[in-house]
């Protein structure tokens, strides 16, 4: 019912109730009608012009509010959760813009508390939680003890921060950091301990996974001045070796002789990425093709006078192994190796001769290289490069 029907009912009234007295009623009706017209003019205007437009600008504070509520909530932390139910149900109640906005001050306040909260936390995971080890198993990572108390521990101390001022502080303690240290230390160092073998292999896995040989005390060294932001993508292991052929040119591994130390990278052909495979891996072997360097055509001219030495040492081993004893004489022992130490001597080299490299290396590695080598030489491309005392 509105107000105008309101009004009409009202003069009927009026106008029987002043007709039964036998009383002239139209001074009074058309009084009446002017005074009821002119309360739903005031009316009109108070509601379209201060009652519709202050409800308007109170129910768009409180959807603004609620929005401020939404992004609170998203931040995903328990007290955001449970804050921002509590900041959602007041701004419902509201009753005018400036509660609204004596409640946002609160949200936003909570919403730097809570950013802060969930930087912690998310540190934490991040401290323990390893590529091969983990506080919690997750994936493929071996689960820790050490590492579970420490992500308990400190998850406990963040949650029971109340401010963003205490949250800062326990920040600029550094306690995240020297608990998530001293566990993944103490974690390796049992670890590298309680390996039978001197010799190691620490496994790196960053962006791709490397191996590199080292022994226990090395190993050690290594962890106790290393951080967890290290230590955690790293796995000490004893682990089975063996010897892959890499194919290469001596211009590109002039120096390597049985016994050197390499580093054995990979070259990505397609994305341009060089990346190590194994450190300090050791030179076995280092066969050199027939072609390069089994035949010795050797003239000399002294004046009128031509000297001339000419075999072939392959040819020569065969016969050897045949039983010829004239193929005895020739001294065929560590031939190659004297030919290029001579060259490296004489700074005088031939870059175009080939060589196979045997190098011991991790066996995981070991896999990865005999797929490059034989399989995608293509892409990818292996890279040999001494180690320098």
């Amino acid at each position: 019912m509105n107000y105008l029907n309101i009004y009409h009912i009202l003069i009927l009234w009026m106008g029987d109730h002043i007709t039964q007295r036998g009383t002239d009623v139209r001074p009074i009706i058309g009084a009446a009608v002017v005074f009821l017209i002119i309360g739903s003019i005031i009316f009109g205007v108070y509601y379209f012009f201060v009652a519709k437009p202050a409800a308007d600008v109170l129910e768009a504070s409180k959807l603004s509010a609620m929005s401020l509520v939404e992004d609170l909530s998203a931040i995903g932390t328990s007290q955001a959760i449970s804050d921002a139910s509590t900041y959602s149900t007041q701004i419902k109640a509201a009753s005018s813009t400036a509660e609204v906005e004596s409640i946002l001050i609160e949200v936003n306040a909570a919403i730097q508390r809570e950013e802060k909260r969930k930087e912690l936390l998310d540190r934490v995971v991040t401290a323990t939680t390893g590529s091969f080890y983990s506080a919690t198993g997750v994936g493929e990572t071996q689960q820790v003890e050490a590492l579970s108390t420490v992500l308990q521990t400190l998850q406990s101390e963040i949650n029971a921060k109340n401010t963003l001022a205490e949250l800062q502080n326990y920040e600029a303690s550094g306690i995240i950091d020297n608990m998530a240290n001293n566990a993944w230390r103490n974690f390796f160092t049992e670890l590298i301990s309680g390996k039978e073998s001197d010799n190691i292999v620490m496994k790196s896995n960053s962006s791709q996974t490397s191996w590199y040989f080292t022994s226990k005390s090395e190993a050690l060294a290594y962890v106790e001045n290393s951080t967890w932001q290290t230590l955690r993508k790293l796995d000490f292991e004893g682990t089975s070796y063996i010897l892959v052929p890499i194919s290469d040119t001596v211009n590109r591994a002039p120096t390597l002789t049985p016994g050197s130390k390499v580093n054995i990278y990979v070259y990505d052909k397609n994305t341009e990425n060089l990346h190590l495979i194994t450190g300090n891996a050791t030179i076995n072997n280092v066969l050199y093709s027939t072609a390069d360097l089994a035949t010795i055509a050797w003239t000399m001219t002294s004046g009128a006078t031509s000297y001339t030495y000419s075999t072939n040492i392959w040819e020569t081993l065969k016969a050897i192994a045949a039983g010829s004893s004239d193929a005895e004489s020739v001294e065929w022992q560590n031939y190659a190796s004297n030919v290029m130490n001579s060259a490296m001597e004489a700074g005088v080299l031939d870059f175009t001769v080939n060589a196979i490299y045997v190098v011991k290396v991790p066996a995981e590695a070991g896999e990865m290289i005999v797929q490059y080598e034989f399989y995608q030489s293509a892409t990818k491309d292996v890279v040999l490069a001494a180690q320098t005392t």
